[in-house]
């Protein structure tokens, strides 16, 4: 984890000092074009021990309209140390007793429905922001890229240059015991793919808000991941970021398939 923090840190600090992070442009000129916003990195939200760990791709980030590239964000941190507390306690400066509690995230509050059927955190279930602050930052959110775009395209970003950020974030979920990793996306299958030495996938119908069973299967992908001579076990979910799906069902569903 001390290693994820350092590589975390030396990104801040050319965002401080430069404006931009070495990082991104290098991945943008092997794409070949200003694909990933260069500055503002985003690599985790929440606790880094907890045992409740999810992976998105990355954070979503829109050009100006006017100029149609990314604006340049500066800092809003005087210190890597106060960067790296805000997006550890996220929930805490968003949703907190002591915050202006104006921060609205229909994404946030999907993570709640979802994650409730799990009984890994202690929500209360009557005081939203309670739930969020708790979702946010007793869980581990990771960004596969913590550079902002306005959509990813695996195809596009290219998986050689993707595998440096799997290595990262593989080595700091494999930095302790982990009841759950889930990866959000389809795109995971095809990501993990050189990493993956078992997979299961468990396929199912959800209930709808009218009592009747979806049309289309739903599906979770069991994997084993074989990293640094250790084995990683995860879920990809390959559905979570439909909209409009029965997102606490599959929670539950998930809940059902892999409870201890």
């Amino acid at each position: 984890m001390d290693n994820f923090k350092k590589y975390v840190q030396n990104n801040y600090n050319q965002w401080k000092n430069q404006g931009k992070c070495d990082l991104a442009i290098d991945l943008n000129k092997k794409i070949k074009e200003e694909y990933f916003c260069e500055s503002n990195p985003h690599f985790f939200t929440g606790n880094l021990n907890s045992d409740l760990v999810l992976v998105h791709l990355n954070p979503k980030r829109n050009k100006n309209k006017a100029t149609g590239n990314y604006d340049i964000q500066k800092s809003k941190f005087d210190t890597f140390e106060e960067y790296f507390d805000y997006f550890s306690n996220f929930g805490k400066y968003n949703y907190g007793v002591n915050s202006e509690r104006k921060h609205k995230s229909p994404f946030d509050k999907k993570q709640i429905r979802f994650i409730k059927p799990l009984n890994i955190l202690p929500l209360i279930g009557n005081d939203i922001f309670e739930d969020l602050e708790v979702v946010i930052d007793q869980k581990l959110q990771i960004e596969l890229i913590p550079f902002g775009s306005e959509n990813f395209n695996y195809s596009k970003v290219g998986i050689k240059n993707i595998e440096p950020f799997i290595n990262n974030i593989l080595s700091l979920i494999s930095a302790k015991e982990r009841k759950y990793t889930i990866f959000c996306g389809r795109v995971f299958e095809e990501i993990l793919n050189n990493y993956i030495s078992k997979k299961h996938t468990h396929s199912f119908k959800l209930q709808k808000k009218d009592g009747t069973l979806t049309k289309g299967d739903y599906h979770f992908i069991e994997v084993e991941l074989s990293f640094n001579n250790k084995i990683i076990k995860a879920i990809i979910a390959p559905q979570y970021a439909t909209q409009g799906m029965p997102i606490d069902k599959y929670g539950a569903k998930f809940n059902e398939l892999f409870k201890s």
